[in-house]
């Protein structure tokens, strides 16, 4: 009967205070779904960023490259090369016995901002796990012959976002990031061999060419007159016709390299990183440093969502002790008629309750959804594969903090009921 009664008391206050309700268990929510979507992008940047440095756990580069631009340039495709390396050092490095795979990459123009790299057949075959699509009568194997220096490989999400599919056409502009300013190669036209199944990582947000068309587009003096767009495609080219350039135009952005053993990593990092010309790095020491910057961000992030929550939660209580005040004369009726004074005190703290969880569920809801709706400009923008609906630790612990506190703050109010001589206070007003 008593439990009855205090469950239709606290129906009924909050009813006669619905826009107050309503108001602070969406301002619980909205905070709540701001740390949600903290919590969940940076898990998938720390995921991804863990999972790409387990593939090549040393990266070569120019002199002057710092660790982080080599990571972010290569193994996570976000960052401008800083210089170029040459390519015999990529023919130096394959007849290293500590080394057990190397593969070259280079940089220089992109489609739709999206840089345009150059890799090696070895390279699809290491980071593709197979194709969606693949031209009819390709080879997978050895998807970039230096017969056909048109052919593109992309990515599962460059080809969701932009619509391309096996045989489209398409043209690099001049530059890593590339703009509508940008010179366009038009005489040079790539077409889409095959598109890669997903991989969860920077892969997915990629477009793969040749090697060596990257080195045959930037000829000095080349014309390109073999390369007009509506020729066959497996009209032959030569693999780098230099002229008069020599061997400038072999050059790299980096070498992603695969070693027997840590200690070959380590030996090969130190050697590579003193001699004149080049720099390297550990992919996994790099990586280490970059998670633990995001990690140090979303403390602090975690902490402005947090001191938000209680502003809110303190909103909240005092929304309630405004409320308090104007039921003064329905709680000391309440107490003429026999009602004690937990009874009447606990209708506030479940009140306080039900408006703290409502708030928290509404947050973890409006976080995910928003994550969800938002997921394709994630991924893109942070090369990324978000996993809207994944509940974090960060969020786990938001949602102990916003119960706790706001439990906290509904027994302050509860007993600031209970220590009240309601017929006195009445009396007095």
């Amino acid at each position: 009967m008593r439990a009855a009664f205090i469950l239709k008391a606290v129906m009924h206050n909050m009813k006669h205070r619905c826009s107050a309700v309503v108001i602070s268990t969406i301002s619980i929510a909205c905070a709540f779904a701001f740390l949600s979507a903290i919590g969940n992008v940076t898990f998938g940047l720390a995921t991804t960023a863990v999972n790409s440095s387990l593939s090549f756990p040393l990266v070569i580069g120019p002199e002057g490259s710092s660790d982080t631009q080599l990571v972010m340039s290569t193994v996570f495709n976000i960052d401008k090369p800083k210089g170029t390396l040459e390519y015999s050092v990529f023919e130096e490095l394959i007849k290293d016995k500590r080394v057990a795979s190397a593969f070259p990459v280079a940089r220089a123009d992109s489609y739709m901002g999206i840089p345009i790299t150059g890799v090696n057949s070895d390279f699809i075959k290491e980071k593709s796990n197979g194709f969606i699509k693949l031209k009819e009568g390709f080879v997978s194997d050895n998807i970039f012959p230096e017969s056909d220096l048109h052919r593109a490989v992309i990515g599962f999400k460059i080809a969701e976002r932009y619509g391309l599919t096996v045989d489209d056409k398409f043209a690099g502009s001049h530059g890593h990031v590339g703009d509508e300013n940008a010179h366009r190669h038009d005489d040079f036209q790539y077409y889409v061999a095959g598109v890669m199944n997903p991989i969860n990582g920077p892969e997915d947000f990629s477009i793969y060419v040749n090697l060596r068309a990257v080195w045959k587009i930037h000829e000095k003096g080349d014309e390109h007159d073999d390369h007009n767009a509506d020729n066959e495609h497996h009209e032959h080219h030569e693999g780098c016709d230099h002229g008069t350039d020599g061997e400038a135009h072999e050059t790299l952005s980096a070498i992603l390299v695969k070693t027997v053993n840590p200690v070959a990593t380590s030996e090969l990092e130190r050697e590579y990183s003193s001699r004149s010309g080049t720099s390297a790095t550990d992919v996994a020491k790099t990586v280490r440093r970059v998670v633990q910057y995001m990690n140090k961000a979303e403390t602090a992030a975690g902490f402005f969502s947090y001191g938000t929550l209680l502003i809110v939660l303190a909103m909240v209580f005092v929304t309630m002790v405004m409320a308090i005040n104007e039921r003064k004369k329905e709680m000391a009726m309440m107490r003429t008629l026999g009602i004690g004074k937990l009874p009447i005190s606990l209708t506030v703290m479940i009140e306080s309750m039900i408006i703290t969880v409502a708030g928290v569920l509404a947050g973890v809801v409006l976080g995910h959804f928003i994550l969800w709706y938002l997921k394709p400009l994630i991924d893109f923008n942070l090369g990324i594969s978000l996993e809207p609906f994944f509940v974090t630790k960060v969020e786990i612990q938001g949602i102990l903090v916003t119960l706790v506190s706001g439990q906290i703050l509904s027994l302050v109010a509860m007993l600031r009921i209970y220590n009240m001589n309601l017929v006195e206070e009445v009396a007095k007003d």
